[in-house]
């Protein structure tokens, strides 16, 4: 039967490194080649790595680009029987565009530019990308493909590029980040398509870390009805082929899709690992520098990290002061030995009595701030350890802190990397109890015990914040669902509680504006989506 093999490379690129990013499609090629692939397909702007940001603004980037471009068609000449799909940048009359073409034999048969410019939630495509409404089609071994990328499959009107054409397999070429439910949704907005069209579709997403942007691949094929046909790897590279019948309709393998369905903690946690593990690896840092505290995030935390980066690169210092309890220095020393992480242990009494006596001595000193200096005291020192070994630190606080401004600026909000910024405390302890059930690491006091800043003595979360099951469905119904101050209230929470966290969102603002980076999961995070004003007067009540 003179099938379609389609091949798919779900790529792990590099944002900026153009050489390294075309070697690795050169190796695919060769790859798709042996294996006797007549088209391969690559993620978007698979060139480039996605975002590229403002070094689209750049012309000597542009110039870098079309040579690398050039040189990888001209390779091609060497494999005269594949084609290759690649994603990339097009630049053309002054306009550039986020771009597909087909090369084969040294020649670039078309190209494909994007047609629904996303510009909403972390994308700004507008900012750089011109919009082309003109479909793309072309054939191999008489069947007939179309060509989409990314917002085009999730828009309806793209319908219209291809609902007179025909074509047997729309071919979707993407960089569609994660968050918690984005699998489906991308499955629901393909099979739409496929039903619209009348063909299968194939989805080719990209893999892996970006900044704040996690991509978790999970590339596949679909036929018309939305049976799974083909699935690939989630979480990371992949590569493997399918071979499409060249006549339609004819019986192909259908996979069952709830044969390993993951959990929504699994999900998060791989989502964690693989961002932390890419922005550690690209940005070439030695290592992590994790402040413990013998509490469950920074618990947590350090677990991510041995398991994104290995033991061996992940050092853990413990600073207890007089309010510590014995429980928090066991447990985090256990934890550390159990992980056989670098541990060290720096009691910061004397700074912080010399802090309290130079200040107190010249001023009057509130409670408030002899809490939140030995915090500062701490990222003084952990500050101090990373400029000396070039390791990265690690800020641990959760979202539902950071929401409510729990944390201490220059303090515990210290860190080049803000590995929970958008885990709320309800999902920290989820997390904490699905990585025991792997194997048990996490001292199981640090999961039951109350939540402490131990910064006084007897000091407990809940003095200060609603409990965390109530404080994050109000958060979660405000920031992620854009509900209204009188549509949580309907939601039976009480009206104080529901006015009283909103204030604190509101006021905290300065803070998040000076927040580390850190990966986003959830279908909205404090990062490059989330644009209040800080001087703002509006409030929600």
């Amino acid at each position: 039967m003179n099938n379609v093999r389609i091949a798919i490379a779900q790529i792990n690129s590099v944002v900026g490194d153009i050489e390294g990013n075309f070697n690795k499609i050169l190796d695919y090629i060769k790859i798709s080649n042996d294996n006797k692939v007549d088209l391969l397909v690559t993620p978007e702007l698979v060139t480039t790595g996605y975002p590229p940001c403002d070094l689209l603004l750049r012309s000597s980037f542009i110039d870098e680009h079309s040579k690398y471009l050039n040189y990888l068609n001209n390779i091609l000449l060497d494999f005269d029987n594949l084609f290759v799909l690649i994603g990339h940048i097009h630049y053309e009359s002054g306009l550039l565009y986020n771009a597909a073409s087909l090369l084969h034999n040294g020649n670039i048969l078309g190209t494909y530019c994007k047609y629904q410019l996303p510009n909403y939630s972390v994308f700004d495509e507008k900012r750089y990308f011109t919009s082309q409404k003109k479909p793309f089609v072309f054939s191999i071994k008489n069947k007939v493909f179309g060509v989409m990328i990314c917002e085009d499959l999730w828009q309806e009107s793209s319908l219209e590029l291809y609902k007179e054409l025909e074509i047997e397999t729309l071919i979707t070429l993407n960089a569609s980040p994660f968050y918690i439910g984005k699998d489906h949704e991308r499955y629901l907005v393909s099979s739409r398509m496929a039903s619209y069209l009348d063909c299968m579709v194939v989805y080719a997403n990209a893999v892996g870390g970006q900044d704040e942007l996690i991509f978790d691949g999970g590339s596949f094929i679909i036929d018309s009805i939305g049976n799974y046909n083909k699935r690939f790897s989630f979480w990371k590279e992949d590569f493997s082929y399918f071979d499409i019948p060249n006549f339609k309709n004819s019986s192909v393998n259908i996979i069952n899709d709830n044969s390993d369905i993951e959990s929504i903690e699994s999900q998060v946690w791989n989502a964690l690992v693989l961002s932390l593990r890419n922005y550690v690896t690209k940005n070439s840092f030695p290592g992590v520098l994790i402040g413990l505290s013998g509490g469950i995030d920074s618990a947590l935390a350090l677990v991510i990290a041995v398991d994104a980066l290995g033991s061996s690169n992940v050092q853990a210092v413990m600073m207890p002061t007089c309010y510590t309890s014995d429980i928090s220095i066991q447990d985090a020393s256990l934890l550390a030995d159990v992980l056989n992480v670098e541990y060290t242990s720096i009691n910061i009494n004397e700074l912080l009595y010399l802090y309290n006596n130079i200040i107190s001595s010249k001023m009057e000193y509130s409670d408030l701030a002899k809490e939140n200096i030995q915090a500062r005291i701490r990222a003084n020192l952990l500050m101090a350890i990373s400029n000396t070994n070039g390791k990265l630190v690690i800020t641990t606080g959760n979202k539902s802190e950071l929401a409510t401004g729990y944390c201490t600026l220059y303090g515990d909000m210290v860190g080049g990397f803000a590995l929970l910024k958008d885990v709320y405390k309800t999902m920290v302890y989820k997390l904490a109890k699905w990585r025991n059930n792997q194997n048990h690491i996490i001292p199981e006091r640090v999961i039951l015990r109350a939540p402490t800043a131990e910064l006084r003595f007897d000091q407990n979360d809940q003095d200060v914040l609603p409990p965390y099951d109530v404080l994050d469905e109000i958060l979660y119904l405000y920031i992620e669902q854009n509900l209204t101050f009188q549509q949580i209230v309907s939601y039976g929470h009480d009206i104080e509680v529901v006015r009283r966290v909103l204030k604190l969102l509101r006021l905290s603002e300065y803070k998040r504006g000076q927040s580390s980076i850190g990966p986003k999961i959830t279908s909205c995070s404090f990062g490059s989506e989330w644009r209040y004003p800080i001087t703002n007067k509006f409030l929600d009540n």
